[in-house]
């Protein structure tokens, strides 16, 4: 009964040396994930900016071409003819926007990989000890 009460002891005492060594490993990980949490979101704002930007121009000019000419102030051809135009506006739009996502899909990916290998090296390095 001794020996597993000191060995209890001796594994609290192993834990309490060791904790302050792994806490700084993570403070570490998690400050470099902030960094790039901030990148990647700094980037994706920009982007997002002039994209949405576009959309919302396209979108407008598509309302106010079909209000145009429900009043009578466009002929149908010329209304044909820009309501075409501000259509491929809109889905370029889109397209680009769908395009961001992506990326922005695969940038996650890249840095939830990242994260888990980082956190296996990390597990092995603690076996070790």
């Amino acid at each position: 009964m001794a020996i597993v009460i000191a060995l209890i002891l001796g594994l609290l005492a192993l834990a309490f040396v060791l904790y302050p060594l792994l806490r700084r490993s993570e403070t570490r990980r998690s400050a470099e994930q902030i960094v790039i949490s901030e990148q990647v979101e700094q980037s994706v704002q920009e982007r997002a900016t002039t994209t949405e930007g576009q959309e919302t121009a396209a979108k407008a000019a598509l309302q106010e071409v079909e209000l145009d000419y429900q009043l009578g102030n466009i002929d149908e051809p010329d209304y044909r003819s820009m309501r075409e135009r501000y259509m491929r506006r809109a889905l370029v739009a889109l397209k680009a926007r769908y395009d961001q996502e992506q990326a922005l899909d695969e940038m996650i990916e890249e840095q939830l990989r990242s994260m888990r290998e980082q956190n296996e090296e990390d597990k092995d390095d603690a076996k070790q000890l």
